[in-house]
């Protein structure tokens, strides 16, 4: 978390919990502890993945980022004491005399397998002290009750469609669950946001804010810090008419 706070700056922090069960509420201490530590301001929690669904396109292609070798998808942790004394506790080893069964009981304890009750919502009020907005809402009566659990905001959004085949959009979803909670909540929307259009139609909807899953990821793979401030500015239209106009220039030049 230290490194990404100094390449932060003095940019406000999010972070983003993926809640273990209640049997490792000292993980999840740990976590929230490091995250305040490190000067995150808003606890994003995430609803609607406490198991991994099945997901064909990432079986084609092999990839699970909690199962590389790099140690990318698990990192925050092989890096959290609390994770690293009971690993040790229970094995008689480190994690790094062992990656593979350490992958594996992290990302277990990550993904559970059993969800949280509203009542656990409790347990994170106790140890963060900051908003906290609940990801993955998808009914007015789950916004309506993350009001009355005292929640700063919500997101509506299905995991970018990946995680439960055949739900609902999370785009029909909106407008009920601003109508419902809109004046009273913050609503975020997340889930097939692919350039600005897409932005434009969540905001005219009622979301007060939109969240870029997917493509600020694309253009981290091609050209790093450069591709995501180009897809950044492609998304707000700062790069449309001159895009347009090197376009023009092109046809004309090949006829």
């Amino acid at each position: 978390m230290s490194e990404r706070t100094e390449v932060n700056g003095n940019g406000h922090r999010w972070f983003q919990l993926y809640w273990p069960s209640n049997e490792h509420n000292d993980i999840t201490q740990s976590l929230l502890n490091r995250a305040k530590a490190a000067n995150f301001s808003v606890l994003v929690v995430t609803l609607d993945t406490y198991i991994l669904g099945w997901r064909p396109s990432d079986l084609s292609n092999r990839y699970n980022p909690f199962l590389r070798k790099d140690k990318i998808g698990v990192e925050i942790g092989f890096t959290d004491p609390v994770f690293r004394k009971k690993f040790a506790e229970k094995h008689g080893k480190e994690v790094e005399d062992d990656i593979s069964l350490a992958t594996t009981e992290w990302t277990h304890t990550i993904f559970p397998g059993t969800s949280h009750g509203w009542e656990d919502l409790q347990f994170l009020r106790q140890h963060w002290d900051g908003p906290i907005v609940l990801k993955g809402i998808q009914t007015v009566e789950d916004a309506k009750q993350a009001l009355d659990c005292r929640m700063q905001g919500i997101v509506v959004s299905n995991h970018g469609g990946r995680q439960q085949d055949g739900g609902v959009g999370s785009l029909d979803m909106l407008p009920e669950v601003v109508d419902a909670v809109g004046s009273e909540l913050g609503v975020i929307f997340d889930s097939g946001v692919r350039c600005g259009a897409d932005v434009a139609k969540a905001l005219a909807l009622g979301a007060k804010m939109v969240l870029l899953g997917r493509p600020y990821v694309y253009g981290l793979s091609i050209a790093g810090e450069s591709g995501v401030r180009h897809v950044l500015k492609s998304i707000l239209g700062i790069y449309s008419s001159r895009f347009i106009c090197r376009v023009f220039d092109r046809c004309i030049q090949s006829t």
